[in-house]
């Protein structure tokens, strides 16, 4: 294993300590956002977007299936995994219509800010607290 090979590894380790939130489809799917997302948003490098969109439409619509856990079932909470599919899904269609950097880097931006209100209202419970 290269040093390379290690960072990248330490990294992901990183971005797993990151996201982890009661809900599994949940940080299954940040974990899509987070490597497509920071990349457009640091390097304006659209790449990643254009190589997982499908994956991560198809990860929103296991985190729309799924059953919130406790904590993070409020009917704003559900009406946001409810919307990801289809702002992911729009996102994946300008993917498919090739639209440009910008159009893409916007679309992504206005998904990452409807993907954040979900993270940040479900998150892990306090030690200590029922």
């Amino acid at each position: 294993m290269g040093a390379m090979d290690h960072k990248m590894d330490h990294k992901m380790e990183g971005e797993m300590n990151h996201a982890m939130s009661p809900w599994k489809e949940m940080d299954a799917y940040h974990m899509l956002m987070m490597a497509t997302w920071h990349p457009a948003k640091d390097k304006g490098d659209m790449a990643p977007t254009r190589a997982r969109i499908n994956e991560m439409v198809a990860s929103a619509k296991v985190l729309a299936a799924s059953s919130a856990p406790k904590g993070c079932d409020s009917p704003k909470l559900k009406e946001a995994s409810a919307g990801l599919v289809s702002q992911t899904q729009g996102v994946a269609d300008l993917v498919a219509k090739q639209a440009d950097d910008v159009a893409l880097k916007a679309a992504m931006k206005a998904l990452h800010d409807k993907f954040d209100v979900l993270e940040e209202g479900c998150v892990m419970p306090k030690a200590g607290k029922d």
